[in-house]
């Protein structure tokens, strides 16, 4: 069900706004994939994943293309701290004003914590949603 949530968020983004940030925790590996801004910030969501596992960057799969106009991240270490938090299952999608990130429970401690990184990560300008997974 996740997976159907994420490909019909991914098809109504309006190719205007450019190619969503996304993030995904699944198996034993950590999917980043959209655009940033600059080197810095795909180094900071690249290092952040691979301390999510343990130090396996050959478990990270870096699909992040840098392109000036990529939606903008207010503050790259908040992001790579979520990516650190993340579990298995999480997917995140950041589109130009809104977003969502799926959890396991709207309610725990880590959720909780989620949503203040996100906030933090994206800005107050941004609209980011916690989903339950299936």
């Amino acid at each position: 069900m996740a997976l159907a949530v994420a490909w019909h968020l991914t098809a109504n983004t309006r190719s205007a706004e450019g190619p969503p940030l996304e993030i995904r925790w699944h198996g034993n590996g950590i999917i980043l994939q959209g655009t940033v801004r600059d080197v810095a910030t795909q180094r900071a969501l690249a290092e952040g994943a691979a301390a999510r596992l343990g130090g396996e960057a050959d478990q990270v799969v870096d699909w992040l293309d840098i392109v000036p106009s990529a939606l903008p991240v207010a503050d790259a270490a908040a992001l790579a701290e979520l990516i650190r938090l993340g579990q298995e299952g999480w997917h995140l999608q950041r589109r130009a004003k809104d977003g969502w990130l799926a959890v396991q429970s709207l309610t725990d401690e880590r959720s909780a914590r989620a949503r203040a990184l996100l906030r933090t990560a994206f800005g107050p300008e941004v609209s980011i949603e916690l989903v339950a997974l299936p």
